[in-house]
């Protein structure tokens, strides 16, 4: 693991248990590492980072960043770098590539189809909600919901009957 989250774990990889706590006099990053909500478990109220929770919270970063794919992973497929994929004249033909995508090469103009895009798509799903022609999808509100919710459709009986 690069860069000074990397370097720190690396100093204390061999000293498992016998630090509670990382020396003050130790540069520990806390931003982009250490969520606003766990900061009261990693850093005390003298201002010491507790080791276990801060590692915690950094092999968290790293998947975050892995499932971003801002971190590639040498030899896993699935986690390689993106740059890979692209065709090897991407930059020299890049017009073309995304000619071929049918998308624009201007990024602003693919941002505003988009926003328009999904600015129709909610529309039409709040005149659903409005005119209850959702299909069964509802908005939740209050303490435990989940935010939305739907009701399975009934099972058809044969396969070769069922449309959808």
């Amino acid at each position: 693991m690069a860069g000074p989250r990397g370097r720190l774990l690396t100093r204390y990889r061999d000293r498992p248990g016998q630090d509670r706590f990382y020396p003050t006099s130790e540069r520990v990053p806390i931003d982009g590492v250490v969520p606003r909500d766990w900061r009261a478990a990693v850093i005390d109220d003298t201002g010491r980072v507790e080791r276990i929770p801060y590692e915690l919270c950094v092999l968290r970063a790293l998947r975050d960043a892995i499932r971003r794919r801002e971190i590639s992973i040498v030899g896993a497929n699935r986690w390689r770098d993106p740059e890979d994929d692209l065709p090897s004249d991407f930059e020299s033909n890049r017009d073309v590539h995304y000619a071929s995508l049918r998308q624009p090469l201007d990024a602003a103009a693919f941002i505003v189809d988009l926003q328009s895009k999904l600015t129709a798509a909610l529309s039409s799903l709040d005149r659903g909600l409005a005119d209850g022609t959702t299909g069964n999808v509802r908005i939740m509100t209050g303490a435990g919901s989940r935010g939305s919710s739907s009701r399975r459709s009934k099972r058809c009986p044969s396969r070769s009957r069922c449309t959808r």
